[in-house]
């Protein structure tokens, strides 16, 4: 069945779309999440195919910033309701951009048009994944900015693996969490940049000390 929907918003405090107001100046390309409460605003009739056709009017409106909390719940919960309507998990914002085939060196030094999901805490990562956490850190702290849509631009990754990104940024202490609309906070300076990637990448074994050692020429 066709559904309209009428383009009136609601006026005074029912509408909440400005919660996402900073959020859509500060990063264009990012996608946020509304929720809405409707009810029929009229039903036509087409004369010719005799479909009737019923308007839906928007009574109230809350908006939530794509990199909160909240939004990461709703944004489950649409998936899953998107996943059950089309039968596909494929999700229409969350494109992938892939290399030229040509860019295989690229794709082996930058991480793009690489797609990889994260094991949880505690558990070991490959030398790829830690890679990735390495260039997102630089990304988020360098320009100041916990940007899910920046990490998945730049990165060249779905929506789903920038958003797990961001979940190991924000546990590892460079992101915090995001209060109402306003983006989630980077902590660490431009200048414990070096120190950051350090510690995600962690102890070097044995082997990689020594081949350190062998080439550092102020070694005895």
């Amino acid at each position: 069945m066709s559904v309209s929907l009428s383009g009136r918003l609601p006026k005074d405090d029912k509408n909440g779309i400005s919660m996402i107001g900073a959020a859509l100046l500060d990063d264009p390309t990012s996608t946020h999440l509304v929720v809405a409460i409707v009810t029929t605003q009229k039903v036509t009739q087409d004369i010719e195919s005799g479909e009737v056709i019923p308007t839906a009017r928007i009574v109230a409106c809350e908006a939530f910033p794509g990199s909160s909390a909240d939004a990461k719940s709703l944004r489950r919960v649409w998936r899953e309701a998107y996943e059950k309507r089309t039968g596909q998990q494929a999700i229409p914002f969350d494109k992938v951009e892939t290399a030229p085939a040509n860019a295989a060196g690229d794709l082996l030094r930058d991480g793009a048009g690489v797609v990889m999901s994260f094991p949880g805490a505690g558990k070991s990562k490959t030398a790829e994944e830690v890679d990735l956490i390495c260039q997102a850190a630089n990304l988020v702290i360098t320009a100041n900015l916990a940007s899910v849509s920046m990490l998945a631009r730049k990165l060249r990754v779905g929506r789903e693996t920038a958003e797990r990104l961001m979940d190991e940024l924000r546990r590892r202490g460079v992101v915090g969490e995001a209060e109402g609309s306003k983006t989630p906070p980077v902590i660490p300076e431009a200048a414990d940049l070096p120190a950051i990637v350090e510690a995600i990448r962690g102890p070097r074994t044995g082997e990689d000390q020594a081949d350190n050692d062998a080439t550092d020429p102020d070694q005895p």
